[in-house]
């Protein structure tokens, strides 16, 4: 590549900048450092046996400046209309917010380094951001995704970031750009129930009333069904205090019994009492019958907290044979910390039991975490939450318009949503565009 093309390539309209005059010294393989400008660029250095395997490590090294911004980059000939899949490995130090200020940046474009149009989403092409995966490395964080490079693509630009982290330092190695074939199919039935339990006297009657539900669902080929808030109180004259019992305890035990019975995830919420604590509680159990996790909510409703409720402090998500699952409940939907905490945590889908609530609310915390949300409430108002199935675009896939229903939405976690074309693949950039908070594993 001559110099005028390669400087074309560094000016395209996504920022892919001007390259530094470290650029025209320091080279591997076809990769050269960049950074936007040159008051604010990094280090950079090549450690020719760095690298998980040590066939070679390009290092971004930032002093005790803040804001200092740079990546190695690299230009490649892709075929267009073609599936490519990109890996690269990063090991940090001293850096404060990995999730956020180190990323690999993914552009297809023509030789003149001139954006062409992308059919996927009507306009021409952005960048692609590719996820973090599980490490396959110790000490080293892999990011890989599949990605289709337009019918007039010639050519794939590929950065390494560090940005804004004052001493911090990262190793970038390994990576590659190979063709592939399209992403696999990773369709998930996903189920929420309309079910207010009556007349119930105990937490065993409330949870015998859920039996048919579940069942139901099953009969729809769910793979995943959420139940009600507070299963083993509503409806009854029972507090919380009445009810709260481990978890695991009898409520998990039996609801277990019925997921392994029908072959599905249940989700739900109760009270849960560990020592002289008290929490509202959502449990996840799994096709085997056991209890795969629980989250305690984090956000307390009003009557809750004035009643001596604990809350919980963390976002857990759990690793299932059907996807990364995370929950909340009720008022968390209230507050964007929860979901966001569990989106920024890997979730790919939130399951929430709630009373009740605004249903923008919930559609906004589905568009800003670009995660499906699957609802479970006790209203069927056109103007109260909902229960059903939410997607990255915040558009009710199916909604339970009559009491004591369940309703089943298919999705397809492994589809591109390009939730407004000139955002391109939203859900790629909430990892490093989000601000950098850091938040509760």
């Amino acid at each position: 590549m001559n110099r005028m093309t390669f400087l074309l390539t560094c000016s395209l309209v996504v920022s892919l900048a001007a390259a530094t005059p470290a650029a025209d010294t320091l080279q591997f393989d076809g990769w050269r450092p960049f950074s936007p400008r040159g008051q604010i660029s990094p280090d950079f250095e090549i450690r020719r046996e760095g690298g998980p395997q040590g066939r070679g490590g390009l290092v971004i090294a930032h002093d005790d400046r803040e804001y200092l911004d740079g990546a190695w980059m690299k230009t490649l000939e892709v075929a267009g209309d073609c599936h490519y899949r990109i890996t690269a490995y990063s090991r940090t130090t001293n850096v404060a917010n990995a999730r956020a200020h180190t990323f690999v940046e993914l552009l297809f474009h023509d030789a003149n380094g001139e954006l062409v149009q992308d059919k996927q989403i009507g306009v021409k092409c952005r960048p692609f951001y590719p996820p973090q995966a599980k490490a396959d490395h110790p000490g080293w964080a892999k990011f890989t995704g599949i990605y289709r490079a337009p019918a007039a693509a010639t050519h794939a630009t590929i950065k390494l970031h560090l940005r804004w982290e004052p001493r911090g330092q990262v190793e970038w190695a390994d990576v590659s750009l190979v063709k592939s074939g399209p992403r696999r199919p990773r369709k998930v039935r996903l189920a929420a129930a309309n079910y207010h339990p009556r007349n119930g006297k105990s937490a065993r009657d409330n949870l015998i009333q859920l039996k048919p539900h579940i069942a139901r669902a099953a009969e729809l080929d769910a793979d995943l069904v959420v139940l009600g808030e507070c299963i083993t109180s509503v409806g009854t004259a029972l507090l919380a205090a009445d009810v709260a019992e481990p978890v695991p305890g009898p409520s998990t035990e039996y609801l277990g019994r019925l997921a392994k019975e029908h072959g599905l995830y249940v989700v739900t919420s109760l009270h849960e009492r560990e020592d002289h604590l008290i929490y509202n509680t959502a449990v996840l159990l799994s096709p085997e019958g056991n209890l795969v996790g629980k989250y305690r909510k984090v956000c307390l409703a009003r009557d809750e907290y004035r009643r001596g409720t604990a809350p919980g402090q963390e976002f857990p998500v759990f690793d299932t044979d059907i996807g990364r699952i995370g929950m909340m409940i009720c008022f968390d939907v209230h507050m964007p910390e929860v979901a966001r905490g569990l989106a920024a945590n890997g979730a790919e889908i939130i399951a929430m039991p709630i009373m009740g609530g605004h249903p923008t609310l919930a559609r906004a915390r589905a568009i800003e975490n670009q995660i499906y949300l699957i609802t479970s409430t006790y209203s069927i108002n056109d103007d109260w939450m909902q229960s059903g199935v939410w997607d990255l675009g915040g558009e009710m896939l199916v909604r339970a318009t009559e009491k004591d229903s369940v309703v089943v939405a298919e999705v397809d976690l492994s589809k591109q949503y390009f939730w407004r074309a000139n955002m391109g693949e939203f859900k790629g950039r909430l990892r490093h565009e989000r601000p950098a908070v850091r938040l509760p594993k």
